[in-house]
């Protein structure tokens, strides 16, 4: 069954993302890309390219062959008085529900993990003298953020943008001196480079994808080549490589989870790779790194092209495709509706009772699709409509589709039809009927 444009779209844009991020993590292994800051740059670029997807790609055009279906409509006579809400939920509905829904729980968690941190800032202690650790990081990095001691905190956290703090545990006053200043150094990098907006905007990232694990690898990669990218400028700036590593496993042996908005000293699956690549420098000429990357770039551009030819986004057609069955003769003229009540235009009515009957008076057939005639598709789709007090169909609903842009022929020609409205006691009203669009090759 073919399934609304907006769900065929999106399920294929999930399938493209997922194909590029594949593309992009094998290349990268098989390349064996593993420079810091070579990799922070790539997988950010590759972050991009999925976000830039729907912009940057063709979009197929719905395309209509000559007309060859026939629409009939069927009116569902049902007493029941009910509202334009009462339509029946189709599975599509629920899952946008869920994607929604999905969006603002992340929101909330997002707000949630801000409040936390503006929490632990002023429940912290803030340091007024400065230990000469701390005042050595400052000075080799340059920038000079708020430093506060918390017992809430495992690991230092740093936020804030215009004002940023760095929140150390408790335990950091007891550490050895040389660990201390690594660890500003680390804490003062990421304010120097902005990474808290960086972060931010990752997390929002994360809250609108929420559904796809692609785009989860992908950031939880450009963390860890960030917090590499800050090991290897810290080494460099204190030239104390021995003491880094046993302030990160010091560290380690009390971190807990923190679920904040802003980049950690540790994160919880991050260790093995940071001090991998601590111990052992990897080293890439420049003539083998440029061949590497554009080779990386040729894998994704040919993996991006297949994916998006396999799994094109569509465009509805520019206008609905529509061949008069039979041009409606000299219909008798309605009268005018009598003006409907404030009490009538709230609802929306079945028809039976003192309820009449919509008339269509304007009702074009639906085209095929080529590719429904390629693949030599018949059959029904079933459609919920409202039809206003003027005779207009105001609202279009899915009930049961077919395949291959049928049920959006079917729903783009509906949505033109004209009809007589409806009456009850003389008054025009809403009204919901079924519509019955038979396809069938001749």
């Amino acid at each position: 069954m073919m399934h609304p444009l907006w769900l065929a779209n999106f399920a294929s844009y999930c399938v493209q993302v997922a194909a590029l991020v594949a593309a992009g993590g094998l290349a990268a292994v098989l390349l064996r890309l593993r420079q810091p800051r070579v990799m922070l740059v790539y997988w950010q670029a590759l972050l991009t390219a999925c976000l830039l997807l729907p912009l940057i790609q063709p979009w197929h055009r719905m395309a209509f062959g000559p007309a060859g279906g026939a629409a009939t409509a069927t009116v569902r006579t049902d007493p029941e008085v009910v509202g334009s809400a009462a339509f029946l939920f189709p599975f599509q509905t629920w899952i946008l529900l869920v994607l929604v829904a999905g969006g603002v729980l992340g929101l909330l968690r997002l707000a949630l993990g801000l409040f936390r941190l503006s929490h632990y800032r002023r429940t912290a202690l803030r340091i007024a003298l400065l230990p000469g650790a701390l005042r050595e990081a400052q000075a080799l990095v340059g920038v000079e953020p708020t430093f506060y001691f918390s017992e809430r905190v495992s690991v230092p956290v740093t936020f804030g943008w215009l004002d940023p703090a760095v929140v150390l545990p408790a335990p950091f006053e007891q550490m050895d001196e040389s660990y201390q200043r690594a660890i500003a150094c680390h804490e003062l990098l990421h304010v120097a480079r902005r990474d808290w907006l960086l972060n931010l905007l990752e997390e929002l990232v994360l809250t609108l994808f929420w559904f796809h694990p692609a785009i989860w690898w992908t950031i939880r990669n450009i963390r860890l080549g960030r917090e590499q990218v800050v090991d290897s400028d810290v080494v460099e700036l204190t030239g104390a490589r021995r003491p880094y590593l046993h302030a990160l496993l010091e560290i380690a042996g009390a971190a807990r989870a923190v679920p904040l908005p802003a980049p950690l000293f540790l994160g919880e699956t991050q260790l093995v790779q940071r001090v991998a690549l601590l111990v052992k420098e990897v080293r890439m000429s420049k003539v083998r790194l440029i061949a590497s990357l554009l080779t990386a770039l040729a894998i994704l551009l040919v993996a991006g092209g297949l994916v998006v030819r396999a799994f094109p986004l569509t465009a509805p057609a520019r206008t609905p495709p529509a061949v008069n069955s039979a041009a409606p003769g000299p219909a008798e003229p309605a009268a005018p509706p009598h003006p409907a009540t404030k009490n009538d235009t709230a609802q929306v009515y079945k028809v039976g009772g003192d309820v009449t009957e919509p008339v269509p008076i304007y009702k074009p057939e639906p085209a095929y699709t080529k590719e429904a005639k390629a693949a030599k598709l018949q059959g029904d789709v079933l459609l919920w409509i409202v039809v206003d007090v003027s005779g207009s169909v105001t609202d279009v609903k899915l009930r049961k589709g077919v395949d291959k842009g049928l049920d959006e022929s079917a729903m783009q020609t509906v949505r033109t039809w004209k009809f007589k409205p409806a009456m009850k006691r003389g008054k025009a009203v809403p009204v919901k009927v079924v519509v019955a669009v038979s396809f069938k090759l001749f």
